[in-house]
């Protein structure tokens, strides 16, 4: 059994290959890893996040693993011409400025390509391809690919499916026209695809706080943002520019961490932004440029819990959707560090989430919600 879909860029897509800086490449293997990311959320939102023999069963029977081969092939080709210029608008530049300051290439917006999955002779059962379209789904309307894609960088969708979906598999490709129209799209679609995995399993338990991502309404929270950009620069960069006002000089942060780096206190207190992701770097020009870095004190990265996608609708006009997983920022037991110049770390207690609600409600007072429920 084989499907092959067409799939396009609808903001810049970073996907470096054996250099990371130079030509983007299509690879499998990217594609693969952000299927069974986005599986693993969907299976641990109905077995539970406290059931792992479980959830590396469902896992592992869709993309193997080292000792267990996959049922499902995946293979991506398509030829496009790199860019390497972003747009200058502030907010595209703050939420992509990673890409920006290493001048990284991209695949532009409208790029198409051909992801193929397929099973190989002798697998007969369609479920493993069914389990696989159902992560496409999801990777399509909630995520993105390759760096900067939890920023609004590496936003796909499907634009042509060759081959009948099997049932249960919500169609692939966004019917909606306007911003509440997604919203229930959505809605919809994480329904049906919590019932295909969910067929015979009991209500699962979800820890207040998982210890991963976990889809589940008790444990992710998902908005579409009510309003709708000609284009995903204007999407992203009036975002953009309302993310960085909402995190610029915030305080009691601010001072918090700038007391630490100019050596007037020893006492770093839960620093918020931290639940954004790490780690970050804080630039004080008032002390003469003196930095300081925050990491985990045993795991220096944390992806951000806070993704920003933008959608193409099916009028050619684009909106975003928000998705935020409650799962911990750190390890149990893990802390804070900040290094500085001329000073051993400092160390504190990780911050709770709550400002990612914050940024949301925030957004919400010039950007109306809309909220996804019910699914």
């Amino acid at each position: 059994m084989k499907f092959k879909l067409t799939l396009q860029t609808i903001t810049p897509l970073f996907l470096g290959g054996a250099d990371p800086r130079g030509e983007p490449e299509l690879r499998a293997a990217s594609f693969r890893g952000v299927l069974r990311f986005w599986w693993r959320a969907l299976v641990a939102g109905v077995v539970g996040d406290g059931n792992l023999a479980a959830l590396r069963e469902a896992e592992t029977a869709v993309f193997g693993e080292t000792e267990r081969g996959s049922p499902v092939i995946v293979r991506v080709w398509g030829q496009a011409r790199p860019q390497s210029a972003l747009p200058h608008q502030p907010g595209v530049g703050y939420l992509l400025w990673s890409m920006v300051r290493t001048k990284r290439q991209y695949l532009p917006a409208r790029t198409s390509f051909t992801l193929i999955l397929q099973t190989p002779p002798g697998v007969k059962s369609d479920e493993p391809l069914k389990r696989a379209l159902a992560a496409v789904w999801l990777l399509t309307h909630l995520g993105g690919v390759g760096s900067r894609s939890r920023r609004g960088g590496g936003s796909v969708q499907v634009t042509n499916v060759q081959g009948q979906l099997p049932s249960g598999v919500p169609s692939l490709q966004v019917q909606a026209q306007t911003p509440q129209q997604l919203r229930d799209e959505l809605a919809n679609g994480l329904k049906q695809l919590r019932t295909l995995v969910s067929i015979g399993s009991p209500m699962p338990t979800i820890s207040a706080t998982p210890n991963f991502n976990v889809l589940h309404p008790n444990a992710c929270r998902v908005v579409v943002l009510n309003r709708m950009w000609n284009t995903w620069e204007q999407a992203l960069d009036e975002v953009g520019q309302k993310f960085q006002t909402f995190r610029n000089r915030r305080q009691p942060d601010y001072q918090n961490v700038r007391g630490v780096v100019s050596g007037i206190s020893r006492t770093l207190q839960p620093v918020e932004r931290a639940a954004f992701g790490l780690p970050i770097v804080f630039y004080y020009r008032s002390l003469g440029g003196q930095q300081g870095m925050l990491e985990g004190d045993v795991h220096d990265r944390r992806a951000s819990p806070l993704l920003m996608r933008v959608v193409r609708l099916a009028n050619g006009r684009h909106t975003m959707v928000m998705t935020v997983f409650k799962a911990a920022l750190l390890e149990s037991g893990e802390g804070l560090k900040l290094r500085r110049r001329g000073g051993p770390p400092i160390g504190s207690t990780a911050p709770g989430l709550g400002i990612l609600d914050t940024f949301l409600n925030d957004l919400g007072q010039t950007i109306p919600l809309l909220e996804v429920r019910n699914w």
